[in-house]
């Protein structure tokens, strides 16, 4: 299942006009985009990922929230903690040991469940709406460097433009951009990245 429903597209982008499967592709493609920005998996499901402990036994999924973890380990947050050394160490191996564990982790579609913990939050939502537009309607060039929105005048000789009493309007993007609260989700290696 799609973590952006084509309903809640056209509800955030106002688009009602083009057809069901090509909206579905564009989200999925966005969902993509976002996920490769984001360095993690979105959707909600059980995968087995390597992780490499930090001094304090701590692993850090990419997938979050996490809401299934081996009964060895608790969740706290993005993190997992309580089996010190899940693994035997071999001493000759050089670099941190690489622990292999299965979780469940990832988001839901927020509509499907509205009390769901793991919910996909709304400004990933509206992210991977408004970059599914921006797929299905790519804006040209001219369009980019056209006159802004909401200029009720423009003069070219000494380059000013007038607004009006109310001021300029914010422009909806032509180009696909995250936010900064959807990239606060981005993946962070927490102690460097594994040494080999």
């Amino acid at each position: 299942m799609a973590l952006v429903t084509v309903a809640r597209y056209v509800a955030i982008t106002g688009d009602s006009t083009s057809v069901g499967s090509a909206v579905q592709e564009w989200i999925d493609d966005a969902t993509t985009r976002l996920e490769e920005a984001l360095d993690r998996p979105l959707a909600s499901a059980s995968r087995t990922e390597r992780m490499y402990p930090t001094r304090d036994g701590s692993l850090w999924p990419h997938a979050i929230p996490i809401t299934v973890a081996p009964d060895t380990y608790t969740v706290d947050g993005y993190r997992l903690y309580g089996a010190l050394f899940p693994v035997a160490i071999d001493p000759f191996v050089v670099g941190r040991p690489g622990v292999d564990v299965t979780y469940t982790g990832g988001w839901v579609e927020r509509t499907a469940n509205p009390t769901a913990t793991n919910r996909l939050p709304a400004c990933i939502e509206e992210d991977i709406a408004i970059a599914a537009y921006l797929i299905g309607h790519p804006a040209p060039l001219a369009a980019q460097l056209a006159v802004p929105v909401g200029a009720q005048s423009v003069t070219l000789g000494d380059a000013s433009i007038n607004f009006g009493a109310n001021g300029a309007r914010p422009a909806r993007p032509v180009q696909i951009s995250w936010t900064s609260k959807t990239l606060g989700y981005r993946y962070l290696r927490i102690g460097g990245e594994p040494q080999c």
